[in-house]
């Protein structure tokens, strides 16, 4: 048996799918403000060879990052992942290829690593199991296999696990490492992705006297019926607040909100538990940072006010008083005083799982 170094394993990323339930490349989502695609480049760079798997060469705009990536197109098209890797196992200069799916924005260094203190001369296929469960779409694969993955491909048998026992394979279970098994999360739907950017924030905005309150402590309740939690973020342009009964903050906590802030421009006032050494910071970014660090996170975080922002809002009006839209696109809906709850609450989902970002 020889060893081999964690030096020659090239890095493959595949980037060429249709991403047809997603309804949008998933490889340019952003996670952290930094699309999946751009995530794992940087988090293999230390690797000497990144590829990466696309369908057509002018895909992605990779240019900046010059020789460190090299982009490999299909040549066989609607194969799927077969071959990407197939692709990739061609062109790399190393004779071990870890392949990564884009559609994985966890994923890191450590798992190639990992798996280095397995390689070896007796297998052509090195695959990590979750839970039981093989992981093909992140696992290391050996030039070796490639007669055996060109001649599935030729017989048509795309699918992937058909490969396992055709080459030499060895299962490495994941419960034996230190590995986080969140590396392994891909995120293939509108809903997967929206828990993925949890928690969600929208604004309910308005003019004074038009309802905000009201529709956030009805939106809290829904949200409640639904299983759902919710933070809230209040501004206050008097810079007098409490959190005492008949306040609104005291209305938002009685309506269920995990989490109650309202400030000022020059102060702010938290109410909700923290964990031991959290950080607090400036507002009204730093409040939401502060609810991010909390042991339940919330699904959500509803901002009162704030209409010329670049969050999504729920438009509050109200006949006599504001007929007349004043807020900031994005706008999720307009509501006036006779509005459901409950159909609210779907739009505002509906907006979400569509993935209009901000």
């Amino acid at each position: 048996m020889t060893d081999i170094k964690s030096a020659e394993i090239s890095i493959a990323l595949l980037a060429g799918g249709k991403s047809s339930r997603m309804g949008q490349n998933k490889a340019l989502l952003t996670y952290g403000g930094k699309s999946f695609l751009e995530r794992l480049i940087e988090e293999f760079s230390a690797f000497d060879e990144i590829l990466v798997s696309v369908r057509d060469e002018n895909q992605y705009e990779l240019e900046k990052y010059g020789k460190k990536v090299k982009v490999i197109a299909d040549e066989n098209f609607e194969k799927g992942p077969l071959e990407g890797i197939r692709r990739a196992l061609s062109e790399s200069k190393n004779d071990f290829v870890f392949i990564s799916a884009a559609d994985m924005p966890f994923m890191t260094k450590e798992l190639p690593q990992y798996i280095a203190d397995f390689l070896c001369s007796d297998y052509d296929l090195y695959l990590p199991l979750v839970d039981g469960r093989a992981q093909p779409l992140c696992a290391v694969y050996k030039k070796s296999l490639l007669p055996a993955l060109e001649k599935q491909l030729a017989a048509g048998e795309l699918k992937l696990s058909l490969l396992f026992d055709k080459v030499r394979t060895k299962f490495i279970s994941m419960e034996k490492s230190s590995i986080n098994k969140k590396i392994f999360l891909n995120v293939n739907t509108p809903r997967e992705y929206a828990e993925l950017q949890k928690p969600f924030i929208f604004c309910v905005s308005g003019i004074k006297n038009s309802g905000k309150t009201r529709m956030v402590c009805a939106l809290l309740k829904e949200a409640n019926a639904r299983g759902l939690k919710c933070a809230v973020i209040k501004h206050d342009g008097h810079d007098c607040f409490t959190d005492a009964p008949a306040t609104d903050t005291f209305l938002f906590e009685q309506a269920g909100a995990v989490a109650r802030c309202i400030f000022s421009d020059k102060r702010f006032m938290f109410a909700g538990s923290l964990p031991e050494g959290a950080e607090k910071s400036q507002v009204p970014g730093g409040l939401i940072n502060q609810i991010k660090q909390l042991a339940d996170l919330p699904d959500y975080i509803i901002i009162e006010g704030m209409k010329d922002s670049a969050y999504p809002k729920v438009e509050v009006m109200r006949r006599g008083i504001s007929e007349k839209s004043v807020c900031k696109e994005p706008v999720i809906c307009r509501v006036f005083d006779d509005y459901e709850p409950r159909e609210i609450f779907e739009k505002i989902q509906v907006y979400q799982y569509n993935l209009k970002r901000f």
